[in-house]
């Protein structure tokens, strides 16, 4: 059973690069171009399965902070927690 509680720290530059291990999952924000970013979250204990990414929506995500707030939403609903 996954320890759900414990909170999503990201690592690593929060102006640029960033990476938060969790429950099992990868999760990644990287700063793109001018003020668009990418983020994408991995199952890392079911073959590095892509869940989800920003690669699969037309709307940009402006902002590290919004790239990895997406991030933690995907983990979270993907884990079935509210």
């Amino acid at each position: 059973m996954k320890d759900t509680d414990k909170p999503i720290v990201w690592t690593g530059d929060l102006n640029d690069d960033c990476t938060a291990k969790w429950q099992g999952l990868l999760l990644r924000a990287e700063w793109m171009d001018e003020e668009y970013w990418w983020w994408a979250v991995y199952d890392m204990e079911n073959g590095e399965i892509t869940i989800d990414s920003s690669n699969e929506y037309e709307k940009s995500c402006i902002g590290g902070e919004n790239a990895r707030m997406e991030a933690e939403k995907v983990a979270k609903k993907y884990l079935n927690i509210k």
